[in-house]
């Protein structure tokens, strides 16, 4: 699941199997985990989720106890998500393959590839390519290089 997708989706407290809240965004911690969500609830401005006490569902976000809803203070939050949407991302022969658009999160909730967008036009015709995150070396703030897997 992309990061992008999971803004907006409803939070579903399962018990009661109601919706009580949707997704602000999502944050993406230093060990590329997902770290917590940032959620708008009906008695709550804001609030926050641990990765842990939560599923991601391409529908809904659920959870199972209204505790697990923290108090957020609307403040700035480190997320790897932010820091990288829009690097340039080349190969190793200095060839720019495009900028990073979006991560794709696994099952186990962990940033599994990039996904690279290469022009609108690109993009439109052929579809986003997605580069597998272990495949991607950051040589600066605002690069990466890939390093192909294997020998030809």
């Amino acid at each position: 699941m992309r990061v992008r997708d999971i803004k907006n989706l409803p939070l579903f407290f399962e018990p009661s199997a109601h919706i009580i809240g949707r997704v602000v965004r999502a944050v993406i911690g230093d060990d590329l985990r997902l770290a917590y969500v940032i959620v708008e609830t009906e008695h709550l401005d804001r609030g926050m989720v641990n990765a842990e006490d939560l599923v991601v569902t391409p529908e809904a976000v659920i959870i199972q106890d209204l505790d697990s809803i923290k108090s957020y203070q609307h403040g700035e939050e480190l997320s790897v998500y932010e820091k990288k949407i829009g690097d340039r991302i080349y190969d190793g022969q200095g060839k720019e393959i495009g900028t990073v658009s979006d991560f794709i999160l696994s099952d186990d909730q962990k940033v599994s590839d990039i996904e690279v967008s290469t022009g609108v036009l690109s993009d439109i015709l052929q579809g986003r390519s997605q580069i597998p995150i272990d495949q991607v070396h950051w040589k600066s703030f605002t690069s990466g290089l890939i390093e192909k897997q294997g020998s030809d």
